[in-house]
């Protein structure tokens, strides 16, 4: 008899649909020869530090580093009884194997290793590793079962991580916090192997922000017109340099230009040399998962726990998309031979017919920036299952995000788009020195002029000339037409758009600073050829240098993924993508964790630090905690020990040996510079306003009290929102300016309902690590606080759910049948299906 274990009851239950197993019962369904059973998240987790010595009890500096000789594991709180059910059958004699189906990545495997650890028996393993949950993928999956053993590295670099995060943060926690308190400081100052370093980036381009010192400087631009009267535009230029330091210099230099600025004048205007160039742009490779939530954040604001959200319907829920915490952006070669059949599923939706059939019609030979076996290891990129797709089935985010994921799927496998790139240097005033040879100059350098008459400035800002250089002076015009669409024709990307070229690292998202380079901006340019004579108006334009931008969740992803590094080119950040910080499937709960412990808050679509924020990282003693480079070496290390490259007892011991080294060095240093009470939460800006489309309930939810619908975590169920725009059970607000779970002050016990019995032992499928609790309106997720947004309403559906019901509902997957009520408000018998993403958490399914 076989035994399988999967990570989620709604994973179970399409496993028992598949292998053809009953899907009833409370902790596992059971038939044809197979028992198929669930956690729910972690159901066991590490010990807390107590457990290993009582002197570990009390925060003291006396007492540290914690190490432990031998990490202990204790049961999660939010799912006992599921845990005392799946250690019975793993114990049980009748099974002759287990299967391993639990998410097909590094949580997964630790989620079940730690499992069977806290069993303490377990019959011979075999592992289910499957990347989309369509019913051909999950039959494939279980005619080709792993042993176990082979995934033993990707255990190892699990059970690295685990240990390494507490090791790193309960001690340095405690360090820094202790060592405050010693001071008169009672913050709690919660540090992280991956998320102190994170805040540390927030923190530096914040205080660059600050100290940044607008400088004024001044520009010329000419405008010229050609025979047969096109105008283009053009900016001045002296080598390298482009600003000036004064008005009067800006001003000279138009004057004198002004006075020869007819074509007819012997030494006006004339185009002194042109450039032209095709340049080819390839498509972009793939959606990883990080790829995909700057996408999302940058085209649509959505913050990157919203976007794995999403992502987590579309492949669990609606099965359309491939496993998404994939760190992959190629595709295996097995994938590769399935194409034909994704293209034909994509030829059935309207939206992408027109691209699929030329697929169709004109088979791709993919190469290997698309299909590549040395780059996919756990999971390929994101992409569609091929499973019957109805659009406006999906609300309107899941279609978004969808969207993104075909287009960029079939824009993969179109020809790269092309670009006439043409740059112009026209001359004005008496010829200077003879231009070296045409074939000889670089793109970009006038010909006969110096590379530079100003020097850098000590403080790194770009040249300034600051004397008026002599005649002639030149000006530089590019242009940038879209000749051939490809790939953009997929994307939606429309001609005007594709002849912006980015203006900063990410796709423009770092903004003017002072080492802007002073890029023309792309035009259309009229057809010119050297020497030709041109009319030219003159005028100056003042200018400031502007500060960097604070970081988007885009660029703070982009910065995570690559260790703090600027790397535009997509290669290279692939190349990196071992040392960055955190994994794609963690870098969403990084990011959600410093804005629920005020660290930082959104401002808009920017995130911005606050004062506590910038007070810890101002004082940690130790400057490694706010290293990405040494994190992202430490993430490089968990890879390679995954691939089965590395010790894993070689990194823990200098984890372990870090640890010693960093508490040493808190001991010595000044404690933390605690900012006062109202500066310690506030953020530095303004407070984040939320956005029209958060707000926006979607079509064809369910709806919540008062007939309103409920966006996921956003609404509370006592219909108020918190300052932070988050979501509470019950809606009202705590001393910390949060709506806290029981509608009372935190710290007070949590309100029942009446006649409703303790459901604390109910664990939230949402997060998978808190327990539920019951507020006002609704029963929520206990980790509130933490960001969890998971609720079930009381009144759901036309009908008060009962704790039996709710019980059913966690459980087991969905209620029994009974009578609801429609969004149209008919009466119908019916189901409530458990939906951790959907709005109030559960869907309604007719009988």
């Amino acid at each position: 008899m076989q035994l399988i274990v999967a990570e989620k009851p709604a994973v179970a239950r399409d496993l028992a649909r598949v292998l053809g197993v009953r899907p009833s019962g409370e902790h596992c369904f059971e038939g044809a020869g197979r028992v198929i059973t669930w956690c729910i998240g972690h159901l066991v987790e590490l010990d807390e530090p107590a457990a290993y010595d009582p002197r570990w009890k009390a925060w003291r500096l006396d007492t540290l580093p914690m190490v432990p000789a031998e990490f202990r594991l204790r049961p999660s709180r939010h799912a006992a009884a599921q845990l005392r059910a799946v250690a019975r059958l793993l114990a049980d004699r009748r099974f002759r194997t287990v299967v391993n189906a639990c998410d097909a990545g590094r949580e997964g495997e630790l989620i079940f290793r730690y499992l069977v650890q806290f069993a303490g028996r377990c019959p011979p393993v075999q592992r289910l590793w499957i990347s989309s949950l369509t019913d051909e993928a999950i039959r494939k999956g279980f005619a080709a079962l792993r042993p176990g053993a082979q995934l033993d590295p990707l255990a190892d670099a699990a059970r690295s991580r685990s240990e390494a995060d507490w090791l790193v943060g309960m001690n340095a926690t405690r360090a820094v916090t202790a060592r405050g308190r010693a001071a008169g400081d009672t913050a709690l100052y919660s540090i992280g192997r991956v998320q102190t370093p994170t805040l540390a980036m927030l923190v530096r381009r914040e205080q660059a922000i600050r100290a940044f010192v607008p400088r004024p400087y001044w520009e010329v631009r000419g405008t010229f017109t050609a025979s047969d009267g096109q105008r283009f535009t053009a900016g001045w230029r002296h080598g390298n340099v482009f600003r000036l330091a004064s008005a009067a210099l800006a001003e000279a230099i138009a004057g004198r230009d002004t006075a020869h600025g007819a074509a007819a004048d012997p030494i006006g205007p004339r185009v002194e040399r042109v450039r032209a160039r095709t340049v080819r742009e390839p498509p972009p490779l793939l959606f990883d998962l990080t790829a995909l939530q700057r996408t999302a954040n940058r085209r649509f604001g959505l913050s990157a726990a919203r976007t794995l959200e999403i992502a987590q319907a579309l492949y669990e829920r609606r099965k359309i998309i491939t496993y998404p915490r994939t760190d992959a952006r190629h595709l295996s070669s097995d994938v590769g031979r399935e194409l034909p059949a994704l293209f034909a599923a994509l030829a059935e939706i309207a939206d992408y017919a027109a691209f699929a059939r030329e697929l169709i019609a004109h088979p791709p030979r993919p190469g290997r920036r698309i299909v590549d076996d040395a780059k996919v290891h756990d999971h390929h990129a994101i992409i569609p299952t091929g499973k019957p797709v109805r659009l406006d089935a999906l609300d309107r985010d899941e279609r978004r995000v969808f969207d993104l994921i075909a287009r960029r799927f079939l824009a993969a496998f179109y020809p790269d788009a092309e670009f006439a790139v043409t740059e112009a240097w026209i001359r004005v005033g008496a010829p200077g020195a003879a231009p070296a040879p045409a074939l000889r100059l670089p793109l970009g350098e006038p010909p006969g002029a110096p590379r530079s008459d100003a020097a850098e400035r000590d403080d790194g800002s770009v040249p300034v000339l600051e004397a008026l250089p002599p005649a002639p002076d030149r000006y530089l015009a590019r242009g940038r037409v879209r000749r051939v669409a490809g790939w953009q024709a997929v994307a939606g990307i429309e001609a005007r758009g594709a002849d912006r070229r980015p203006a900063g690292p990410h796709g423009g998202d770092a903004g003017g600073t002072e080492s802007d380079t002073g890029t023309e901006p792309a035009q259309p340019l009229p057809p010119l050829a050297d020497g030709q004579p041109l009319d030219g108006a003159f005028a100056t334009a003042a200018r400031r240098t502007t500060p960097p931008r604070r970081h988007t969740e885009a660029t703070l992803l982009a910065a995570m993924e690559s260790a703090g590094k600027a790397i535009d080119d997509e290669a290279l950040r692939l190349a990196m993508k071992d040392c960055g910080l955190g994994t794609p499937a963690t870098r969403a709960a990084i990011i959600e964790t410093l804005l629920t412990r005020d660290y930082a808050v959104r401002e808009r679509q920017e995130l911005a630090p606050t004062a506590r924020g910038i007070a810890l990282i101002d004082a940690l003693p130790v400057a490694s905690l706010t290293s990405p480079e040494l994190t992202g070496a430490w993430e490089a290390r968990l890879a390679r020990i995954a691939r089965g490259e590395e010790s894993r007892a070689a990194f823990m011991a200098d984890i372990a040996r870090y640890v010693a080294e960093l508490v040493d060095a808190v001991r010595g240093a000044s404690p933390p510079a605690a900012p006062a009470d109202r500066a310690a939460t506030a953020p530095v800006g303004r407070w984040p306003r939320r956005r029209a489309a958060d707000r926006a309930p979607a079509a064809g939810r369910i709806a919540g009290p008062a007939g309103r619908a409920s966006p996921a975590g956003r609404a509370s169920p006592a219909g108020r929102a918190s300052p932070a725009g988050r979501a509470s059970p019950a809606g009202r607000a705590s001393p910390a300016g949060r709506a806290s779970p029981a509608g009372r002050a935190a710290g007070a016990a949590p309100r029942r309902p009446p006649s409703s019995p303790a459901i604390d032992t109910l664990g939230c499928p949402r997060c998978r690590v808190g327990t539920l609790i019951a507020g006002s309106r609704g029963w929520g997720c206990a980790r509130w606080r933490e960001g969890c947004r998971f609720v079930v309403w009381f009144d759901t559906a036309g009908r008060r759910l009962t704790p039996a019901q709710l019980r059913d509902l966690i459980v087991r997957g969905k209620t029994r049948k009974a009578r609801f009520r429609s969004e149209r408000g008919a009466e119908i018998d019916g189901r409530l299906v458990l939906d951790p993403a959907a709005d109030g958490g559960a869907r309604l399914e007719p009988a």
